[in-house]
């Protein structure tokens, strides 16, 4: 055994928990400063977590391998409970209550005055984000609340909710890498402060999705790699299932459906469920009042986009609303996806890599959406991009910036430069890869 490596590799760890847990002294984003201290922090912990997975190649058993890689995982993310959750979590425990007080969250807007008297029972009502708006999360997330919120109220629970599903991701990850480096490849997200914060910290419920999308992900490879006819159409529903379920929490979970058409070939036919199963959900609520709904969102302004803002210096978009940039996203997702007909693998990354690169709203726990297939692709740039994105938190400090929640050219450097540079050494280091072979 190296012990140099060991050292290095103890002391990355040591360092990614520390900081890591420091966070929790800069979570009250109402303090002056504050939010500069916990990217400050963030950013540490990112350095951190960049250097332990990287000298994560130290000779050890597999079983030793499982130990370090399952305690640094569940750590992380113990560490993060305490941390303030997001204001989205208010928003949706609202959306589950009026559900169960008889109201249609894809009708009403918490400032309706019908919900006065809900309000009133309901602390934490002023901190609800976007009051005026309807509900704009899919029908799977608002069924997923109005049963949750009769469970408990307590933040924490949630936080617990997401994070175990979180650590399914990684579960569902460790079967699709598969081999002796499964540990070492899987801790490119397991280890990932964006990904621990998200979860165990912010309680974003996108651990839910993501854990139906990848284990859809995980079906379909067993779909194709069995020789046994019905195994393959069992595989395959099960497949169209999951993906049906993952589009019903978050509508950009479809962009796998032409992947996954390529894949299953003349067992495409299954991904008709996947269509059904959104719609199905959708009818509790009414479908129209649903779609028109979800539509509030192209209304929106764009925000900390990562190619929209370039390509307004020759177009010119002076209100900004996303809607002019969707029906691009959505086309541009269907020709990448027709370039890997015969690679679905490489295609799944490709097409969730292009919604996500050109979506002109791009918050910080997006990344994570595409973090586990990036880290099944090894497609570590990906996971450059999610350290960096940390800065979006700075959103909460206004004073750094000339307008409110408007991205100036020195953040967009902090987040976009450090990746172009991953690139750019991870395509040098595969060549000279290529020339010593």
């Amino acid at each position: 055994m190296n012990r140099a490596q060991m050292i290095r590799f103890a002391a990355a760890v040591t360092l990614l928990i520390i900081s890591f847990s420091a966070l929790n002294f800069f979570d009250d984003w109402t303090f002056q400063g504050m939010p500069i201290k916990f990217v400050g922090t963030a950013f540490l912990s990112g350095a951190a977590y960049l250097a332990a997975v990287s000298n994560f190649r130290i000779d050890l058993s597999p079983a030793r391998q499982a130990m370090v890689f399952w305690a640094v995982a569940i750590v992380l993310r113990l560490v993060a409970l305490p941390l303030a959750p997001a204001d989205d979590l208010i928003r949706n425990q609202w959306e589950g209550k009026i559900q169960c007080a008889g109201f249609n969250p894809f009708s009403v807007a918490p400032t309706d005055a019908r919900l006065d008297p809900l309000r009133r029972e309901f602390p934490e009502a002023a901190k609800i984000n976007q009051p005026e708006l309807r509900a704009i999360d899919p029908p799977g997330i608002q069924l997923l609340f109005r049963f949750l919120v009769r469970i408990t109220d307590r933040a924490l629970a949630y936080k617990i909710i997401f994070a175990m599903a979180d650590l399914a991701i990684v579960a569902v990850l460790l079967r699709l890498i598969g081999g002796e480096d499964r540990y070492r490849d899987s801790a490119w997200y397991a280890w990932n402060p964006l990904v621990a914060y998200s979860f165990a910290g912010a309680a974003h419920f996108d651990s839910v999705t993501i854990l139906a999308m990848m284990a859809a992900i995980l079906a379909l490879v067993r779909s194709t790699a069995t020789g046994d006819v019905a195994q393959q159409w069992l595989w395959s529903i099960f497949a169209a299932i999951l993906l049906g379920v993952a589009v019903a929490f978050n509508l950009f979970a479809a962009s796998l459906f032409l992947v996954f058409l390529f894949a299953l070939r003349s067992r495409a036919i299954a991904l008709a469920i996947t269509a059904v199963i959104p719609i199905a959900l959708s009818m509790p609520f009414g479908l129209s009042t649903v779609w028109n709904s979800l539509g509030q969102i192209t209304q929106l302004s764009r925000l900390n986009d990562l190619f929209w803002w370039l390509a307004e210096t020759i177009w010119d978009n002076p209100h900004q609303r996303v809607f002019h940039y969707y029906p691009i996203v959505i086309v541009c997702v269907i020709v990448v996806a027709f370039f890997f007909v015969c690679d679905w693998k490489r295609g799944s990354l490709w097409t969730l890599g292009t919604a996500l690169v050109l979506s002109p709203v791009l918050h910080a726990w997006y990344c994570v959406w595409i973090l586990p297939i990036a880290t099944w692709r090894r497609a570590y740039a990906w996971h450059v991009l999610s350290i960096t994105l940390l800065a979006y938190y700075l959103f909460w400090d206004e004073r750094l910036f000339g307008l409110p929640w408007h991205a100036e050219p020195w953040m967009r450097a902090l987040i976009i430069a450090p990746v172009f540079a991953a690139l750019i050494m991870l395509a040098a280091q595969k060549k000279l890869l290529a020339e010593a072979n």
